[in-house]
């Protein structure tokens, strides 16, 4: 429930933004921020949320995280102005990053490791069923209420899942030792990724270069003084200990990686489709859902795979997947629509393979007593690869649908991008021969 309403909203969210900018009155650029809030408010909290919830019961942070996503849905719903509607989204994104920060630590704490893939795996047909039905559901709500309806949905839901988390959740869980915050941490953290969002929001509107760069710089100055401060203290929030396995830092870097170049080439897809092919907006969106369709399909069989046979397997061959899906795109004289397809479904495959698999590496490799940091800091690994994402194709392909850039840049400027990807879900692959071949510990092993 809490991945669903989560992947539900942003595509919900996304359909209504039209139709709240008449309603408040504001331009295109301003009601973006609606989105973004949600999604920057997570970005902070994460870690914070991550390791507050390894010091207290687990349960309580992540079904209070339903609560407070329900109260903020209601809030965004009876809004009568555009601030008080941004303040409402960044209260639903709190109670989306308490529920984010723990739902891969309560898989932990309820499947054993030699079951954590498949469930992980089934989260993942959840993921995809969200993200489909969000753009679907919220145009055809759209069609019969007013756009506030698509957040009153979400109060029963918030409702329902809060009480059943206290209900069905185990008490107690491996509660790490009382050791303080670390907050100039937070802030520095936080402060970066505003930053570097806040960069890659101006590059898509056509911001000042010169404003852009300065939040970019200053964002990875911060970032940087993170990395330091983290080697002074032993309770940062860039955890040493967690990040001294190494499926915890290398599963990380791959899981930043494939979602760079997920969001990368999604990105000039969309908009070749339609700009450059002539496709109507209905075909486009009816040909994405590929990606995540097929991931849907392939993500249980990695999860069952993984906990078999091990999961070194699945991370190499997902990552080689992705790679191989760029080459339809590359080295074709054409980019045509069914190449398009072509990679979004081997891709797919790719990502289903990989995520599922990766993710279920990860969180058996953490420390049981740092389970939720270690969830967060995947999610948190992922939005960031997005946002890079963000900006490399803005780099690439940032004027695509000008009427002043010809047919033949856009394909040239295409494939050096989906070049660059290709070559760093490549290195993925390699790297995925870089990690222990252990298998997970089921019960008739540890029997004997």
């Amino acid at each position: 429930m809490g991945t669903l309403i989560s992947t539900l909203d942003v595509g919900i969210v996304n359909v209504s933004l039209p139709l709240m900018a008449r309603q408040f009155s504001v331009t295109l650029a301003q009601i973006q921020w609606v989105a973004t809030a949600y999604l920057l408010t997570m970005v902070v909290l994460l870690p914070f949320f991550g390791k507050m919830s390894d010091r207290m019961e687990r349960r309580k942070v992540y079904s209070y995280g339903f609560l407070i996503f329900g109260v903020g849905s209601l809030c965004i719903a009876v809004s009568h102005s555009f601030m008080l509607l941004l303040l409402s989204r960044c209260l639903q994104g709190v109670g989306a990053t308490m529920i984010m920060a723990n739902s891969q630590a309560m898989v932990r704490h309820a499947f054993p490791d030699h079951e954590r893939g498949r469930a992980l795996g089934y989260n993942a047909i959840v993921i995809s069923a969200g993200t489909l039905a969000g753009p679907a559901l919220g145009g055809l709500l759209l069609e019969v209420v007013d756009w506030t309806w698509l957040f009153w949905i979400n109060v029963p839901i918030s409702a329902a899942a809060c009480w059943l988390g206290f209900r069905w959740f185990p008490r107690g869980g491996d509660a790490a030792g009382k050791s303080p915050f670390d907050y100039v941490g937070t802030f520095l953290l936080g402060g970066g990724f505003c930053l570097l969002m806040l960069a890659a929001e101006g590059a898509k509107d056509g911001a000042d270069a010169l404003n852009i760069w300065l939040e970019v710089a200053l964002g990875i100055l911060l970032l940087c003084a993170l990395v330091v401060q983290a080697q002074k203290i032993d309770y940062g929030i860039i955890d040493r200990e967690l990040f001294r396995h190494r499926k915890v830092w290398l599963g990380n870097t791959s899981s930043f990686i494939i979602n760079l170049a997920q969001t990368a080439t999604l990105i000039p897809v969309t908009f070749y489709l339609q700009s450059e092919i002539g496709f109507s907006a209905s075909a486009t969106g009816a040909l994405l859902m590929l990606q995540p369709l097929v991931m849907g399909i392939v993500a249980p069989f990695a999860g069952w795979f993984r906990d078999r046979y091990g999961g070194s397997f699945p991370i190499l061959a997902g990552a080689a997947l992705c790679s191989a899906s760029m080459l339809s795109v590359m080295f074709l004289p054409t980019v045509p629509a069914w190449s398009i397809g072509l990679h979004l479904a081997v891709f797919g495959i790719g990502t289903g393979l990989f995520h599922a698999t990766n993710n279920a590496e990860v969180m058996s490799a953490a420390p049981a007593e740092k389970s939720s940091l270690a969830g967060s800091l995947l999610a948190l690994v992922r939005y960031l690869g997005q946002i890079v994402g963000i900006g490399l194709a803005t780099v690439f392909v940032g004027t695509m649908g000008s009427l002043a850039q010809i047919h033949e840049s856009h394909g040239v400027s295409i494939r050096i991008l989906f070049g660059i990807c290709c070559a760093l879900c490549l290195a993925v692959a390699i790297a995925g021969r870089y990690l222990p071949k252990e298998k997970p510990n089921s019960p008739n092993l540890s029997a004997s």
